[in-house]
């Protein structure tokens, strides 16, 4: 668990994701914790699942598409937030 600035937190995420195992998770929440970004790895890429203004989920096959989709979910997520929560777990 760590308090992140947002400033950081994609970079931060992006060096999370690529250390997790398959069947693990990273959890990227505001300070309310009732906004969710969570990247999920699976056999052949990941899933990104975004829970708060908008219920949807996306698929990325490599880290990269998986950094341009997590930018702009970030935005979109969390547009007024100064620090996120992050949280790396089983799935």
């Amino acid at each position: 668990m760590a308090r992140i600035p947002v400033e950081k937190a994609l970079r931060w995420a992006i060096e999370q994701i690529a250390s997790l195992n398959e069947g693990e998770c990273l959890d990227l929440m505001c300070k309310k914790r009732n906004r969710i970004i969570r990247v999920v790895k699976l056999e052949k890429g990941y899933r990104l699942e975004e829970r708060g203004f908008f219920v949807e989920d996306h698929f990325a096959p490599k880290v990269q598409q998986v950094e341009k989709l997590l930018s702009r979910l970030m935005a979109r997520e969390f547009p007024r937030s100064h620090m996120l929560w992050g949280f790396k777990r089983r799935a």
